[in-house]
């Protein structure tokens, strides 16, 4: 027996790309803060390519993301940790995700 509903194929696409790290110790202190003031948040770990990797010595990204609605207080926190822009460098567009979930 299949059950549906309405909510059975709704697509989810409503994270907002909230910053960029580079740094451990940066990582931590955000998702502490985040933590403490109950933000939602996931992490996507972008991971250079060979060329990048291995030429340019480029470091593995890290990129917050969080729902649309908790935008703001994302924002409110950030100001409180008083970050510089070489730590952590603030993005606030569309996350490039697309999730859906769709039960067959």
């Amino acid at each position: 027996m299949r059950i549906e509903n309405e909510m059975t194929k709704v697509k989810v696409n409503n994270e907002i790309d909230l910053c960029e790290v580079s740094s451990e110790k940066v990582r931590r202190k955000i998702e502490a803060a985040l933590q403490y003031a109950r933000v939602s948040y996931f992490l996507r770990w972008q991971e250079p390519g060979f060329f990048a990797k291995h030429f340019l010595h480029e470091r593995t990204r890290l990129i917050f993301c969080v729902n649309a609605a908790q935008f703001d207080d994302a924002l409110m926190i950030f100001d409180e940790l008083n970050l510089s822009e070489k730590e952590v460098k603030i993005l606030g567009n569309k996350s490039k995700n697309r999730y859906y979930y769709d039960n067959k």
